[in-house]
């Protein structure tokens, strides 16, 4: 049985401070929210939730069927971008719907996994990056604003896109699980389904990309407009096209994956404790 919701607008809310760098994050009480996670190519579940249930959000945008559970007590919601099977497009996913949905939830904030290739040698196959900006490299076909109505313009400010306070969290979960992490990234989003071609790759890293993607856009700045904490995860699954003189598969991209996952969960399993428990992992794992 879905959830009916009269049609309406996101709230307006403004960009909160702790997002640009040097803020004083504020001490946000996190223990009584519901956490978001959106995932991508080869992550189509989530292995540790318990009390699993699915619901259907009705929208204003469409339908969402949210995985509902609980990871380490703390509720959370999870949806597969691409959806379970693997059938939905880059272009045809519904961002506006799933992130109105996971705000109707409760959620304030969302942790985004998504599949990348790298521009750059230094970062390689398996590496994790935590994304703080990115370029919109996409052809505009996709609906990436939540205020296009007749009366309803809002402009939106995208210095700083991605939350500081969920990226210094995920750090600390990195050093208590001894993960490394590329600590900084730029994510050029392009639209996809097919993979880039050399030049367009080689194009992204003189923009100033560090990883290229199809879906990194608009997530995060649908998710800046309605005031979420937003942090996105690139999984690293192979060099774009080109860099290193190879062509891309997506069995590669799969076989690649799969080897990152258990590291992947491992680093946002420390980052539920720490969520459940604010008083933890500040100084090294205390469990």
């Amino acid at each position: 049985m879905g959830e009916t919701l009269r049609r309406q607008k996101p709230s307006q809310v403004e960009p909160r401070d702790s997002d640009s760098p040097g803020a004083s994050g504020r001490n946000r009480n996190r223990t009584d929210t519901m956490l978001g996670f959106i995932t991508g190519t080869g992550f189509y579940e989530l292995p540790n939730l318990d009390d699993v249930s699915q619901r259907l959000v009705r929208t204003p945008y469409g339908d969402v069927e949210i995985t509902i559970g609980t990871w380490h007590d703390r509720q959370v919601g999870f949806l597969p971008r691409h959806g379970a099977q693997h059938t939905i497009a880059p272009s045809r996913i519904n961002y506006r719907a799933n992130l109105w949905a996971l705000q109707h939830l409760g959620v304030k904030s969302v942790f985004s996994v998504c599949v990348v290739g790298s521009v750059r040698t230094d970062i390689k196959p398996g590496d994790i990056v935590l994304i703080d900006q990115f370029l919109d490299l996409t052809k505009g076909r996709r609906a990436d604003t939540f205020f296009d109505g007749e009366g309803e313009l809002r402009h939106t400010d995208m210095t700083y896109p991605y939350s500081a306070e969920l990226r210094a969290l995920v750090t600390q979960a990195g050093k208590d699980k001894a993960i490394d992490l590329v600590s900084t990234g730029t994510y050029g989003c392009f639209e996809g389904p097919r993979f880039e071609s050399a030049a367009e790759a080689n194009m992204a890293r003189l923009l100033g990309a560090h990883v290229v993607g199809m879906t990194g856009y608009p997530e995060v700045s649908l998710a800046r407009e309605l005031g979420l904490e937003f942090c996105a995860l690139a999984v690293v699954s192979n060099y774009a096209p080109g860099i290193v003189g190879n062509t891309v598969s997506h069995e590669e991209v799969t076989a690649v994956t799969n080897a990152a996952s258990p590291k992947l969960f491992r680093l946002l399993d420390r980052v539920v404790q720490i969520f459940a428990a604010p008083g933890k992992g500040q100084s090294g794992e205390n469990d």
